[in-house]
C-alpha cells in the first residue's frame, strides 16, 4: 500500500504554498487590530512575525504560480483570469512589505520614547489599515485562484 504514495508525484508546489500567506496575512490583521486597541509589545510582535512570515509565503507563491500559469496555457478560464491573478498577488506581496516596514518602524519608535511608553496611535492605524487591505487582497487573490482551479462558466 505504502509503495503507492512512490508512484506519484506533485509537480507543482504553488496549491499547497498559498494558504500560507492567507492564513498568516489574515492572522497578522487581527493581531494589529489588538495592537492597535491595546498598545502591548505581544500584540505588535505576533503582528510582526505573522506579516514577515506572510510576505515570505506571498513571495514564494509568487514564485512556484510562475511555474503552474505555464503548464495551465490554453486552459480558457486560466487564461482569462490569470493576468488578474498576478497582478492581485504581485500587489498583496508590496502591501504585506510595507506594513512589515511600518510595524518594524512602530517597533523601533516604541523603543525611543522611553518617557511614554508604547507606539504613536498613528503608527497602529496605519499599520491596521495596511494589514487590512493586505487581508482583504489576498482573499480577493485567492478566490480568483479558486475560480481558476474550481470554477465552472454559469
Amino acid at each position: 500500500m505504502l509503495d503507492q504514495l512512490s508512484s506519484y508525484t506533485i509537480p507543482v508546489f504553488h496549491p499547497m504554498m498559498v494558504h500560507f500567506p492567507i492564513v498568516l496575512t489574515v492572522l497578522a490583521a487581527i493581531c494589529c487590530a489588538g495592537w492597535l486597541l491595546r498598545d502591548h509589545l505581544f500584540w505588535l510582535y505576533s503582528s510582526i512575525w505573522l506579516a514577515a512570515l506572510g510576505f515570505i509565503g506571498a513571495l514564494l507563491s509568487t514564485r512556484t504560480g510562475e511555474t503552474m500559469e505555464e503548464q495551465g496555457e490554453g486552459i480558457a478560464i486560466i487564461d482569462d483570469l490569470v493576468q488578474l491573478h498576478e497582478q492581485m498577488a504581485e500587489r498583496v506581496t508590496w502591501v504585506l512589505g510595507i506594513s512589515l516596514v511600518v510595524l518594524v518602524f512602530g517597533f523601533w519608535q516604541s523603543r525611543q520614547d522611553l518617557v511614554r511608553p508604547g507606539t504613536a496611535l498613528w503608527i497602529r492605524i496605519l499599520s491596521f489599515i495596511l494589514l487590512l487591505a493586505a487581508a482583504v487582497m489576498v482573499s480577493l487573490t485567492a478566490h480568483i485562484g479558486g475560480l481558476m482551479s474550481w470554477g465552472v462558466p454559469v
